[in-house]
């Protein structure tokens, strides 16, 4: 048995390979001396000759580490786009926002406002004035030129990837369609080979907007498909169902129960059993012959926590969006009948009998994966990552927070942000300090748990590690 993770990297001039290596390398246990931890081979879903594909050694299992690379496609990003992004988002109402997103609005607000300031008073005038007096030898000009590069690159190089993807402007379309498009075909192609018993999704921070949106359109195209479906398959089906508890009783009632019991204020208790309904639906639909192997959705520094600022006019619009099934939430927006609905026509199971299969909607690719959600927490509204934060509250009760701890100065900064996978002591993966942001997610990724999760749900047999195949066993 095999399964793969996709990790979608976030903002900034990102070099192929560069975030996946780090990340593999830290989340697998150490190799022995004089071993590697994964082995290079190519990457047999992508046409970028930069890219490689990692695959785990030792006792994480045969885990295939594949990298959706996106930045190369942000092109001809300028000062003004960006520009008018923040300033579009500078405006907004901040009613109905949550604190963390009043909090960036303010921070910008004061921004331009001294900028106005100085302009109001003639003091960028006069430096500007002062600026032009200077020889070409003078270090001032060499700081201030410093100053600007920073200023220009900084919000070109990084900011801009955000304004560009999340900005619904006609110059940003295409962009935003490339990416989609990209990030679908290759779950597509991830689970087409047929390879993979789980496939799980980590994204950080703009990757984890990506990853949102590419999960949704694959599921869109996917959900409603029963590839080799027959009235005899249905039959096969219910009489095997019928030694237990019926056919589909999870999404027949028992998930749709435990999500909708979900509440802010809910134990952990009641979050374990709608996660623990969730993957036992995806196995209905497995024995169904289903092809969805998304088990998990793992977010990282993630804006989506913003998501009422960033992805809609307003809070309003937002909730709205959400009811609407136009963005998916966890656990999903409830149908009539819970979660999923009856496909058509129903097969005659005999003695009278009609059976239904079920499928969740097409805005529940929630039902049946898990959302787990690791942010740092911010300090005084300032200090800390003030990019992520709590999702829970803002897409559903349904998705598992952890507030995880940056080490060292890395924490108290904004530093932070890009640290969630970087190790803070030698040990690395399962050695990792006990709840360190690294530790957390060596626990969410759960490579070692593959039959747990899968296996001894469905009924398969998982071929021994030894027995890998020529291909796999060798570097």
């Amino acid at each position: 048995m095999k399964q793969a993770v996709v990790l979608i990297h976030g903002i900034g001039e990102q070099k192929p390979m560069d975030t996946l290596r780090g990340f593999v390398d830290s989340v697998l246990d150490p190799p022995e001396p004089g071993e590697e931890a994964f082995w290079s081979k190519p990457d047999p879903l992508s046409d970028l000759f930069e890219l490689r594909r990692l695959q785990s050694r030792g006792r994480s299992g045969s885990t295939h580490f594949y990298e959706y690379y996106w930045a190369y496609k942000v092109e001809g990003t300028s000062l003004q786009a960006v520009l008018a992004w923040l300033w579009s988002l500078i405006w907004r109402s901040t009613r109905g926002l949550p604190h963390s997103a009043r909090t960036l609005i303010w921070m910008a607000r004061l921004s331009v406002g001294g900028l106005f300031a100085l302009l109001a008073t003639g003091v960028a005038p006069q430096w500007v004035s002062a600026l032009q007096a200077m020889s070409p030898g003078d270090w001032r000009w060499l700081t201030a030129a410093g100053l600007w590069l920073v200023l220009q690159g900084g919000l070109i190089h990084y900011l801009g990837d955000a304004a560009r993807y999340l900005s619904p402007r006609p110059g940003n379309i295409r962009l935003r369609r490339a990416i989609r498009a990209d990030g679908t075909r290759l779950l597509q192609a991830l689970h087409e080979r047929g390879e993979y018993e789980r496939i799980i999704v980590v994204g950080h921070s703009l990757g984890s907007v990506i990853g949102y949106d590419i999960l949704n359109a694959w599921w869109q195209r996917c959900h409603e498909e029963l590839p080799g479906l027959t009235d005899e398959t249905v039959r096969a089906f219910v009489r095997d169902a019928l030694k237990g508890d019926g056919p589909q009783p999870v999404l027949r009632s028992d998930l749709s129960a435990l999500g909708e019991a979900l509440r802010p204020d809910s134990d952990a208790t009641a979050l374990d059993a709608f996660r623990e309904a969730q993957l036992a639906a995806q196995m209905e639909l497995r024995k169904l012959g289903h092809p969805w192997r998304v088990t998990d959705f793992i977010t990282l520094g993630s804006p989506l926590t913003h998501g009422a600022l960033l992805l809609a006019r307003s809070s309003e619009e937002f909730s709205a969006r959400k009811r609407q099934r136009e963005l998916p939430t966890c656990p999903p927006q409830r149908d009539v009948k819970g979660y999923a609905y009856g496909v058509k026509p129903p097969v005659d199971i005999g003695a009278g009998m009609k059976f239904t299969p079920l499928l969740p909607h097409h805005a529940a690719p929630f039902a049946v994966t898990r959302w787990t959600n690791l942010y740092a927490p911010v300090r005084w509204g300032l200090f800390g990552d003030i990019v992520g934060g709590p999702l829970a509250g803002v897409f559903g009760c349904g998705i598992r927070d952890i507030a995880v701890r940056i080490g060292g100065w890395r924490g108290w900064t904004v530093a932070a942000h890009t640290a969630y996978w970087r190790r803070t002591t030698p040990e690395s993966g399962a050695a990792a300090s006990a709840g360190s942001a690294l530790k957390v997610l060596v626990d969410v990724l759960a490579l070692r748990k593959l039959r747990q999760l899968v296996a001894d749900r469905t009924g398969a047999t998982p071929k021994p590690a030894e027995q890998t195949s020529d291909v796999d066993a060798k570097p």
